[in-house]
């Protein structure tokens, strides 16, 4: 579909994603670039990319395709660096956890069409970064969210939706507002929790955790300086969901100190059906 691909970023995601590209479209070219010396010559090593570079006009200047797959903070700046340098009709997709404050960033500069761009998230991924996390068959029966712009043309957005479907992704598409309403409950906020209730635990104790608290706290182990930008970037939709969070833990929490605990069963009912709901 594409005959040079470039990876800006070759972290997990982009990682895998060069894996991915590489064994479901061979004829494909992939370039990677990395802010970091030590993961662009990891993604050499481990096959990631054909080719790297340590210059980001280097990188998109050829690119048919250009995957930014750094981190969210970064994403914006380095769309707008590459779009002078990017061929005419060039492709920008990206990978970032959070879609609104992207694209108020970047579509001033992209209103004149020189290139196109369709903002991307991957529902994949781990606790685990680094080119070394990569995995070929990481998107493969995953969700990928699609929120193109408005002044998007459909066949661009359906290229971007095919090159997603080639890796064995599912697609769906939303608007960056919903996307961001929706991933501030579903995902933000569950990190958010997480790195919460790890912090409750006197390290004295570690030997006497349970199943239930390292699951709900596996997520805990992601890099906090990731998520402390996920969390800038979606702060005000993750307020409202941490609002409704507080809500319904207040709901149990007044049943336990009333002692009612028929509400607290029911309480446990229903969110318990709510999460039978979770493919």
């Amino acid at each position: 579909m594409f005959k040079q691909v470039a990876i800006i970023g070759t972290g997990m995601i982009g990682g895998s994603l060069g894996l991915a590209l590489r064994a479901k479209s061979p004829t494909c070219k992939v370039i990677g670039y990395d802010i970091l010396p030590k993961a662009l010559t990891q993604a050499k090593e481990l096959g990631i990319c054909h080719e790297i570079t340590n210059s980001l006009v280097e990188a998109v200047s050829c690119a048919d395709l250009v995957l930014f797959a750094s981190p969210v903070h970064l994403i914006a700046d380095q769309i707008l660096d590459s779009i002078r340098h990017a061929k005419a009709g060039t492709i920008f997709t990206d990978v970032g956890s959070t879609k609104l404050e992207i694209c108020e960033k970047t579509q001033p500069a992209l209103a004149g069409g020189k290139v196109h761009f369709v903002p991307g998230h991957p529902i994949a991924g781990s606790e685990r970064s680094g080119p070394s996390a990569a995995r070929g068959d990481l998107f493969e029966g995953r969700l990928t969210i699609l929120c193109p712009l408005q002044e998007t043309p459909a066949k661009v957005t359906q290229f971007v939706h095919d090159f997603w479907q080639n890796l064995g992704a599912r697609v769906e598409i939303l608007s960056p507002q919903e996307h961001d309403r929706i991933f501030a409950l579903t995902s933000h906020l569950p990190h958010l929790i997480a790195y919460a209730l790890a912090g409750c635990l006197d390290a004295k104790h570690a030997p006497f955790t349970g199943g239930g608290f390292r699951d709900t706290t596996r997520v805990a182990q992601s890099d906090p300086n990731l998520w402390t930008e996920i969390f800038r970037s979606n702060r005000v939709a993750l307020l409202k969901s941490l609002d409704s969070f507080k809500n319904h833990l207040a709901q149990i929490e007044k049943a336990l100190q009333e002692g009612h605990m028929e509400t607290v069963r029911e309480l446990l009912n229903s969110s318990q059906a709510a999460r039978k709901q979770v493919q």
